[in-house]
């Protein structure tokens, strides 16, 4: 048996008075301790002003975190009228339902300039390259590899054949000019690639 009850009274408890819960002491219903144990009864106001003004500051630091943490929007901006460069002013004009045609000094020198302007206009689209053959080689593949001029001593467009005994090669001599209908493969270390390529 507790102490609270081994202690209760037999006569009943005045409605401003409760029971102590550890020694079972009638205590004012306004006291914030026990006199005789000094168990505490009730929260005092000012504990619970304290606990409200802690969690109000801890409100606002969230609050504040979340804001620098959230993403700024940008006023949008007037659209612009997109300039083509002037280093592409020389590239082809491609006309529906007509293969554009372009030297192979211009394709290496659009690379050079502006791979990614060159790349919209070349990458994946069927072209006609002309220029001199500078080297007709196999590739680690296997595949025909002919080398097109560009100008520069060390510089070359590389241009892949879609077959590999195309006897159309037998014909093709270093120093002559060729045209190659290929389909642009982008640039490898800015030399422009030419892929699924047969003479013209």
């Amino acid at each position: 048996m507790s102490v609270a009850l081994a202690r209760q009274a037999p006569y009943p408890v005045r409605v401003q008075q409760r029971r102590c819960s550890k020694c079972g002491k009638l205590v004012s219903r306004s006291a914030y301790a026990c006199r005789r144990c000094g168990k505490t009864q009730r929260i005092r106001p000012r504990t619970i002003l304290l606990l409200m003004a802690a969690g109000l500051m801890v409100g606002m630091f969230a609050v504040a975190s979340a804001g620098g943490l959230a993403p700024q929007v940008h006023p949008v901006e007037p659209a612009t009228t997109l300039k083509t460069p002037p280093e592409l002013h020389h590239a082809p004009a491609v006309l529906p339902g007509r293969t554009p045609e372009v030297s192979a000094t211009d394709l290496w020198t659009s690379y050079s300039r502006d791979a990614a302007g060159a790349d919209r206009l070349y990458r994946e689209h069927s072209i006609l390259v002309t220029g001199n053959v500078r080297a007709i080689e196999r590739n680690y593949e296997g595949e025909m590899v002919v080398r097109l001029g560009t100008g520069d001593a060390f510089e070359t467009v590389n241009a892949t054949f879609a077959t590999r005994n195309d006897p159309v090669l037998g014909t093709l001599a270093k120093g002559h000019a060729v045209s190659l209908l290929c389909v642009g493969r982008g640039a490898l270390m800015g030399a422009p690639l030419l892929g699924s390529c047969f003479v013209r």
